[in-house]
């Protein structure tokens, strides 16, 4: 009786709150595709918004005869959109569709789509699709200063559906310092990173949401961004009442000629992804070879949702949890949501170190030499002549003008990240100069930490509740770790060049977490991660736990993964209760000690504080790593000894990649 009781109860507040929606409904702004014909459309007050059409953001989109350069330099923010977007925020052009830089605000998606067009999709690489702050950075974060004056976050926001967030080159939803965050009933499918990403989120709830799939037809590479972002400072030196030259291969090259070949480049590989949906290895190979996909799913970091500290999540899986409240997230709620289709590789790409610091250019990209997917030098011949491409051209070129005080840092073109040294660019510039390289591993083109795939990340975050999800079909399509044993194996076997690199990992990225030192992880993947974490309370010695209960994972494949994890506690964590859980990682396999697949793994830091019921339904293995005599899967290595071993650590507060110097 009781429970009929409550049932009724329950169904009259719905109607009630339904009939309450609905009068207000008619009271919300429309938006509608004109809003965001000429740019990035900034919700600044608060009130409640409706979609009332289909909006595919494309603002200023190129027209069928557009030339080269139009195609190249398209969608620039200050052009389309004018003076309004003159500021840091756009230096990465317009990294969203909707801001919400407001407090109090609903957005109703009414049952419509809020996109990225396919053409901005390819030539704006960073982008979201809402954006739950004023700028997609904190200040001092990121590649750059993208903050102008102060960042204004969203806070009391809440999304309804029905309603889908489409294409994103990067994530559905972002945001940084968010408060009291509900998002309900959306459709989320082709984002690329993440569905949802929030960094320092304090109240946040996802629920009953439906991740469809991920994007499964990218069709470039990480590389492909790091010809747009570069192109401007090219264009600023050709620009100059005095042409800027410098000497490559021995060789005066104008900054007019490295333009051409650029945004040739650019345009070359707009035309053929526009026209057939990939780049045209025969039509123009040498595009092909830069920045062609070959799996068409994102080379870089991979999840449905995550929920980070303060700060861009760059580093490795969180190892402590910050002392100070202010930095961390809590309180979030991720309920019944439906995850599927989720594909992803890692390119790791290894940084060249010079003067025990790696090279990046004015963006923050990797100064690239190897092609780790067919293990081919692609910018000097094999005994390490320079001989370039049109990106190391360019990233060179704007690295010996910074250096020679020709750029200046400006809100557009900011400079002091550019980490190139003089070296390098003498070595390009003698075509008889022979350079020895060293490459610092375990990195992607914007030396990012390499973590692998991980579905539900959660960490550096008091009090969760991830439950009664659904996440199935979940595959890595990485190859094997760069440089190790079982790389070089499989390209002596598919040996189709004559310009194989052959070379060695120096160094590993020094941002990795304590636990995982030197461990390459692009093929390692995890349903569930939840790392330096604690309980929502701490009250007489007693938790309130944090919980994953009831949640459900199956189908996860990774050729060349260390590890497949359904449920992984990492880091210093406390107070997580995991119970009722149903993993079945793979039909194919049980519980073997000698695979790779581990239906849940506690790491050794984690707390024996933390309460795990009996009533799970571990298909395959678990592992507690501090059980003595446990075979343990992954070799450990000793971290470096600059790495920070604490997460909070505010991970870009000197711009430039943090973890860049040794």
């Amino acid at each position: 009786m009781f429970f009929a009781r409550l049932l009724i109860v329950t169904a009259l507040a719905t109607q009630n709150a339904l009939v309450s929606a609905a009068a207000r409904y008619g009271k919300c702004q429309c938006l509608y595709q004109s809003h965001f014909n000429h740019g990035t459309y900034i919700i600044s007050k608060p009130g409640e918004y409706k979609l009332c059409s289909n909006i595919q953001f494309a603002p200023g989109k190129p027209n069928s005869t557009a030339s080269d350069e139009e195609i190249a330099l398209a969608f620039d923010p200050v052009v389309v959109g004018g003076t309004a977007y003159e500021k840091n925020e756009y230096a990465l052009g317009f990294f969203a569709a909707l801001v919400i830089a407001a407090p109090n605000v609903t957005l109703h998606l009414n049952g419509y789509t809020i996109q990225q067009d396919p053409s901005h999709a390819l030539l704006q690489r960073f982008f979201a699709v809402i954006e739950l702050a004023s700028a997609p950075f904190i200040p001092n974060a990121g590649p750059a200063q993208f903050v102008s004056k102060d960042l204004t976050s969203a806070t009391n926001f809440r999304l309804n559906g029905p309603g889908t967030i489409g294409l994103s080159s990067h994530h559905g939803i972002h945001g940084n310092n968010n408060r009291n965050v509900i998002i309900s009933n959306v459709k989320f499918q082709d984002f690329e990173v993440a569905a949802v990403s929030l960094n320092d989120v304090k109240g946040l709830s996802i629920v009953n949401c439906q991740v469809v799939r991920n994007r499964h037809d990218v069709p470039v590479l990480g590389s492909f961004s790091v010809a747009r972002q570069i192109l401007p400072y090219v264009k600023a030196l050709k620009e100059r009442k005095r042409e800027y030259s410098m000497n490559l291969r021995g060789k005066k090259t104008t900054a007019a000629q490295v333009y051409t070949s650029l945004i040739r480049s650019i345009a070359n590989v707009y035309r053929d992804v526009m026209e057939q949906g990939f780049v045209d290895s025969v039509s123009h190979p040498n595009e092909f070879k830069l920045f062609n996909n070959p799996h068409h799913v994102i080379d870089g970091p991979c999840y449905a949702f995550l929920v980070h500290g303060k700060g861009p999540a760059v580093g490795g899986q969180g190892f402590t949890m910050s002392v100070n409240e202010s930095s961390i997230s809590e309180s979030v709620d991720i309920r019944n949501n439906q995850i599927e289709n989720i594909r992803c590789f890692t390119n790791e790409v290894p940084a060249l170190v010079v003067n025990n610091t790696v090279q990046i250019d004015a963006r923050g990209a990797v100064f690239q030499l190897i092609d780790t997917l067919t293990n081919e030098w692609i910018a000097c011949d094999k005994r390490i002549h320079y001989k370039g491409n049109v990106i190391t051209d360019a990233q060179l070129m704007v690295a010996k003008a910074i250096h020679n005080g020709v750029l200046h840092d400006s809100p557009l073109l900011q400079t002091n990240v550019s980490s190139i040294s003089k070296d390098l660019i003498k070595w390009a510039e003698d075509p008889e100069s022979v350079f020895k390289p060293h490459f610092r591993c375990n990195g992607d083109i914007m030396h990012h930490v390499v973590k692998g795939t991980i579905v539900v990340r959660v960490e550096d975050t008091r009090g969760f509740t991830i439950k009664g999800n659904v996440i199935n079909s979940a595959t890595v399509l990485s190859g094997p770790a760069a440089a190790t044993a079982d790389y070089f194996k499989w390209f002596s076997r598919n040996r189709h060049s004559r310009n194989q690199a052959s070379w060695t990992c120096s160094s590993y990225h020094n941002g990795s977490s304590v636990e995982d030192g030197t461990e390459q992880q692009l093929g390692n993947l995890r349903g569930i991660s939840v790392a330096a974490v604690g309980s929502y309370h701490l009250k007489n010695n007693s938790t309130d736990h944090s919980c994953i209960l009831g949640n459900t994972i199956t189908g996860f494949a990774s050729k060349n993964a260390n590890c497949i994890v359904g449920i992984d506690m990492q880091g210093v964590s406390e107070g997580v209760l995991v119970a009722n859980n149903d993993v079945d990682l793979s039909e194919r396999v049980g519980s073997n000690t000698d695979d790779h697949y581990i239906s849940f793994r506690v790491r050794k830091f984690a707390s024996s504080g933390n309460v795990v019921k009996q009533n799970n339904k571990f298909v395959q293995d678990t592992l507690y790593e501090d059980i003595p005599g446990r075979k343990l899967r992954n070799k450990k290595a000793i971290p470096p000894q600059n790495h920070p071993h604490v997460s909070f650590v505010n991970e870009w507060e000197y711009g430039g990649c943090p973890f860049g110097k040794g």
